[in-house]
């Protein structure tokens, strides 16, 4: 089945499903018609038994015979053929006689009517017999009647259920090609996304699975093209981030080799480097994010101590006071990654603060406050993108690094302006 076509193995299965419900539906109703039809033979032989009393040898049927009897003398006969294949009229007669104790002819005069079968390996045969006075009527039939109304019932069920097939065949074949092509042309539209660099959208009609799917491909699309010019501002980002440095230490050097510069000047370099090495590890660990997924290496990590740890490796860097309350809350995750996370907002916070950082832990809550200028709004809803240069020029990684650092965690990294200051916010989802 998997080597054809779809719309082709939609049509099999609904030909053999069809075919298949037929059958059990054929074999149910031939069960419960059966004595429904033997009850349809008896009524139509009753209509022939009331016929023949009214009209008497004027009664006609294809199907009906009757014999009338008074005083023991045949009045009447019509279509004995009809069972002359089990009986002759003698036998008939005789069969009558003997059957009914007492005998037809012996019944008082008082009105009796009887309906009797007799069935042979082949057909049955019912009688309706009447007893009036010294007149017996009795009509009877065999299953020529029924044979024939089923045979009608029977083909034009059998013209019904090719009908349905050929006509269901049509819809779902109609059907299967329209899904079959909406799916070549999502086919279509997936393979135009790198011919045409993310940049066409796929198009989204109804209100199915496949529109389902359709919108979740363009989702992907969206989030590609997103991924795709943030690569390409990052290349530019990176590029022009090395630029300067590397243009300052080949300068240099330059310097330092044709006798122009004093070898003591050979610091400048350094510190270049040291800024470089810093540019390095800010993209090593970038990269590294994606490596966060596996939370089996996950810990419950006490916040205090990464905190105080950070704190006594920054306070004699500047003259920037820290003021810290702490509790003793704990994050689910690893404990080099928070130092990273809060060594780059507070790295940011050092860059602007005026005089104090304050970072204070509260019911899992961490907030770290600098007293530096506020922010633009305009900024402030973009600073966490990776090189989004900030209000005082500077950009890079660090702000994203964080904040997709929490984002791992199941914590939430946000940023705002009060009292006349900068506070970061970082806690649980």
């Amino acid at each position: 089945m998997k080597h054809m076509k779809l719309a082709t193995q939609i049509n099999i299965i609904f030909t053999i499903v069809t075919l298949l419900t037929s059958a059990i539906f054929l074999v149910a109703l031939n069960r419960v018609m059966k004595d429904v039809r033997e009850q349809q033979n008896l009524v139509q032989l009753e209509i022939y038994f009331d016929e023949v009393k009214q009209k008497g040898s004027l009664a006609e049927s294809e199907y009906n015979g009757y014999m009338v009897f008074e005083s023991e003398t045949l009045m009447y006969v019509d279509n004995i053929s009809v069972i002359s294949d089990v009986f002759s009229f003698d036998e008939l007669y005789t069969y009558y006689e003997i059957y009914w104790e007492p005998s037809p002819f012996e019944i008082a005069r008082s009105p009796v009517l009887q309906t009797v079968t007799y069935e042979t390996n082949d057909t049955k045969y019912t009688f309706i017999i009447e007893t009036v006075a010294n007149r017996v009527t009795f009509v009877f039939t065999e299953y020529a009647y029924l044979t024939q109304t089923t045979n009608q019932f029977s083909t034009l069920l059998q013209i019904s259920f090719i009908a349905l097939i050929a006509l269901g065949n049509v819809i779902i074949l109609t059907w299967s090609r329209l899904t079959v092509d909406r799916v070549h042309n999502l086919q279509s539209d997936v393979g135009n996304l790198i011919k045409y660099n993310y940049q066409v959208p796929i198009k989204i009609t109804g209100r199915d699975e496949i529109t389902e799917l359709a919108r979740a491909i363009e989702k992907m699309r969206q989030e590609i093209e997103v991924n795709e010019r943030t690569k390409k501002e990052m290349l530019q980002n990176v590029s022009h981030d090395f630029k300067t440095p590397i243009a300052v230490i080949k300068s240099y050097a330059e310097a330092i080799s044709d006798g122009i510069s004093d070898p003591s000047e050979a610091e400048v370099i350094i510190k270049q480097i040291d800024i470089l090495n810093q540019k390095v590890r800010q993209l090593l660990e970038f990269n590294k994010l994606e490596y966060l997924k596996d939370s089996s290496i996950f810990e419950m990590v006490s916040i205090k101590e990464v905190i105080m740890n950070l704190i006594n490796n920054y306070k004699y860097r500047s003259n920037i006071k820290f003021v810290s309350d702490l509790d003793d809350s704990k994050y689910y995750g690893i404990y080099e990654n928070f130092n990273i996370i809060f060594s780059n907002i507070v790295d940011n916070a050092l860059r602007y603060a005026e005089t104090t950082i304050i970072i204070t832990l509260k019911n899992r809550k961490l907030t770290i406050y600098n007293d530096g200028p506020s922010i633009s709004e305009k900024f402030i809803n973009r600073m966490f993108k990776p090189y989004e240069k900030g209000h005082k020029g500077q950009f890079g990684l660090g702000m994203s690094i964080a904040q997709k650092t929490c984002e791992h965690f199941n914590l939430s990294l946000s940023v705002r302006n009060i009292n006349n200051g900068v506070e970061f916010s970082i806690e649980p989802l």
